[in-house]
C-alpha cells in the first residue's frame, strides 16, 4: 500500500488487516500507560516533550500519551493525554482499536497505542508547559531504516530527523514501525 493521493490509511488499510491485528478496546493485558496513534490521512501525530523540563523524557518526540490513572482505561487514558497535550478533544476522534501492548526498553513500562482517526475538526497544538511542539509525522517515513540522529539531550540516537529539529525515537519509532509494516509501508516486513 503506498500513501498516493487517494489513499487513506485510516479507513483503507485500519477497516482491513491492520484492524484485524489489534484487540479489542478493553484488551486483556493490564497496561502502565497509554498513547493515543491519531492518524490522518497518511500522517500521525506526534508531540515534543518540553525541552525546558527536566523530565526524564525533555525533548522526546512522541505520541501523545502517559501513565493511567486508577481506573482508568487505556482508551480514557490515550483521549485525556492526546486533549491535555495536543488539544484534541476526544469527541473529535474516532478510536477504532488497540494495537498489540508495548513495552519501554527496560521493560517495567507497558503501554496500549491506541489507534483512532479524526471524526471532526481538529486544531492539534502545545497545550500544556509539558509540551513544546506538535506536528504530523507522514508515515511514509517509515519505508527508511532509521538511523544515527542526534537529540538536545540524549546525544546520538537511533531514529529519524524531522522538521524543526524534532527526533523521533525509542518506544515512540517502534510503534510507529510497528504501524507501517501492519499498512505495508515499511521496507521491512
Amino acid at each position: 500500500m503506498s500513501c498516493e493521493p487517494g489513499c487513506d490509511p485510516a479507513t483503507d488499510c485500519l477497516a482491513g488487516g491492520v484492524k484485524a491485528r489489534m484487540r479489542g478496546l478493553g484488551g486483556p493485558e493490564p497496561v502502565d500507560a497509554a498513547v493515543l496513534v491519531l492518524i490522518a490521512g497518511c500522517r500521525v501525530l506526534v508531540v515534543r516533550k518540553s525541552c525546558d523540563d527536566d523530565s526524564p523524557w525533555a525533548c522526546d518526540t512522541a505520541l501523545p500519551g502517559g501513565r493511567l490513572r486508577d481506573g482508568e482505561s487505556p482508551v480514557e487514558a490515550a483521549l485525556r493525554e492526546a486533549w491535555e497535550e495536543a488539544g484534541v478533544h476526544p469527541s473529535s476522534v474516532k478510536v477504532v482499536g488497540v494495537m498489540e501492548t508495548h513495552r519501554t526498553v527496560s521493560g517495567r513500562i507497558k503501554v496500549a497505542p491506541v489507534v483512532a482517526v479524526p471524526s471532526g475538526p481538529l486544531d492539534p497544538r502545545p497545550s500544556s508547559r509539558e509540551v513544546d511542539a506538535v506536528a504530523w509525522v507522514d508515515l511514509q517515513l517509515f519505508k527508511r531504516e532509521p538511523g544515527p540522529v542526534v537529540h538536545l539531550r540524549r546525544g546520538v540516537v537511533t531514529g529519524y530527523m524531522l522538521p524543526g529539529g524534532l527526533v523521533l525515537w525509542g518506544l515512540t519509532m517502534r510503534i510507529l514501525r510497528s504501524l507501517a509494516r501492519a499498512l505495508n509501508l515499511s521496507s521491512q516486513h
